[in-house]
């Protein structure tokens, strides 16, 4: 009992001194996988762990507006891309492995495979916006920081690394 009061107290210390950007970084509960509907619309990035660098927010947003227009449920017009990012099948799969190990370092280690293996059951465009950003900032900087940008080359404008502001919205 006591125990349980001690861990209880930690944690609310934990939670009410947090700072909004350490909250996101290791949120209590993992996000569902499939939210109730369509997720979209230019906003902050849902993940803050690991592989996230702030000043690559506005690189970001750029990919997600040129990509999918800031709609995470979207699938390109031949079918083979998905989500804001317009990944391909293969891409999104090969990022929830990616991602698996900072799942079970944040969930714990059962808790992180069960996640694993939720989001290889779900469509990527049923994926909670938190999965698609946390996907896309560990293919980005996997390596070292900007190591995955080949991935989103190219395009109606340009995106670069290093941006300051958010550019290509029309």
């Amino acid at each position: 009992m006591l125990k349980a009061l001690t861990a209880i107290t930690a944690a609310l210390i934990i939670i009410t001194t947090a700072t909004p950007a350490q909250a996101a970084q290791h949120p209590t509960e993992p996000p569902t996988i499939n939210p109730s509907g369509k997720v979209e619309g230019k906003q902050p990035s849902a993940y803050r762990g690991k592989y996230y660098i702030a000043s690559q927010e506005p690189y970001r947003k750029c990919v997600a507006q040129r990509e999918g227009r800031h709609q995470y449920w979207v699938t390109g017009s031949n079918g083979t891309y998905l989500g804001t990012y317009q990944m391909t099948h293969a891409l999104a799969r090969g990022a929830v492995w990616m991602i698996s190990p900072e799942l079970k370092q944040i969930y714990g280690k059962k808790r992180g495979k069960q996640i694993r293996d939720k989001l290889f059951a779900t469509k990527p465009t049923k994926w909670n916006r938190f999965y698609w950003d946390m996907a896309f900032y560990t293919v980005l900087n996997w390596k070292h920081p900007g190591s995955g940008k080949q991935h989103w080359a190219g395009g109606r404008f340009s995106c670069w690394i290093g941006m300051t502001a958010d550019v290509g919205t029309r």
